[in-house]
């Protein structure tokens, strides 16, 4: 599932169509901060297995090793999970390419699923709607509840006599959306609690780049990219995302059109739109039209 990295059709001029959200003029990026590592213990980077996720390792790795600090870089996968029906939530491959990340850069690799939930799939049959950007409790409860429970891991093996101290690093950037771009490179993580467990600072090093900065990283270091940008697709989310732009998801409904099926017949059972001004069973027609 891993190709020599290049440079997609859409690597240049295309961050402003990604998402619908994107639409909004965006803010300038907040100003780059210089990351303290001896004020950490470690650093998770979250890698979905995307082209900022590539990106993200490079410029965590690469920063940490000219501290002298790359033994503090964990990268985590969150395995999403499979359909009632058996298809894989996110992009088949994908846990391969974020794999092929950490070992470029020679730190470990995890993969792990939320504890409470077989996967996304059987969370959103749960709530009973599709998430939003107004209620993403698919980031929350598949991937941030994750990422603090494999934190909790690694420190708790620690034995440090304290909270731990940790970086999670995550790669959002500026030039997504207005609320993105909105957001500082450093703060303290929700997931510190009231920090007598542990204190975890949210980074985001690359919030400055655009679009073609992050497919420049990837083509000068030789980073692994996922298929799906080859056949068409500017992101690497879910296969089948509410957040995405209409476009990826007619392109993604013509590639997986098992998921989207079974998707659909899920939408027609809940009795809500896949995205406020589309169903998915118009992306599907669109798909195969």
């Amino acid at each position: 599932m891993t190709k020599k990295p290049f440079t997609p059709p859409c690597g240049t001029g295309c961050a402003a169509t990604q998402m619908e959200l994107f639409a909004e003029p965006t803010v300038p990026p907040a100003p780059p901060t210089v990351f303290d590592w001896d004020a950490h213990d470690f650093v998770v980077v979250g890698d979905s297995g995307g082209k900022d996720s590539g990106a993200l390792v490079h410029e965590v790795c690469t920063q940490a090793d000219k501290a002298g600090q790359l033994h503090k870089v964990h990268v985590l996968h969150c395995d999403l999970g499979r359909t009632t029906r058996g298809h894989l939530v996110e992009w088949p491959g994908a846990l391969e390419v974020a794999r092929a990340h950490a070992k470029q850069y020679g730190v470990p690799f995890a993969v792990r699923r939320s504890k409470r939930w077989p996967s996304l799939w059987y969370r959103i049959l749960n709530h009973g709607n599709w998430p939003g950007h107004f209620a993403r409790y698919c980031t929350s409860d598949t991937k941030t509840v994750t990422g603090r429970d494999h934190a909790d891991e690694i420190g708790g093996g620690m034995r440090l006599g304290r909270p731990y101290r940790a970086g999670y690093a995550m790669g959002m950037r500026a030039e997504e959306s207005r609320a993105r771009a909105k957001k500082p490179v450093t703060e303290r993580h929700r997931m510190s609690g009231a920090g007598t467990l542990r204190v975890v600072t949210t980074w985001l090093p690359i919030h400055g780049l655009t679009t073609e900065e992050v497919w420049q990283i990837h083509q000068e270091n030789g980073i692994a990219h996922h298929e799906a940008y080859d056949r068409g697709m500017r992101r690497l989310s879910c296969r089948a995302c509410p957040l995405a732009h209409t476009d990826d998801l007619v392109r993604s409904a013509q590639l997986n059109p098992g998921i989207f099926d079974e998707y659909a017949e899920a939408e027609a059972n809940m009795g809500h739109p896949f995205k406020k001004n589309i169903t998915l069973k118009r992306i599907i027609e669109l798909a195969r039209s």
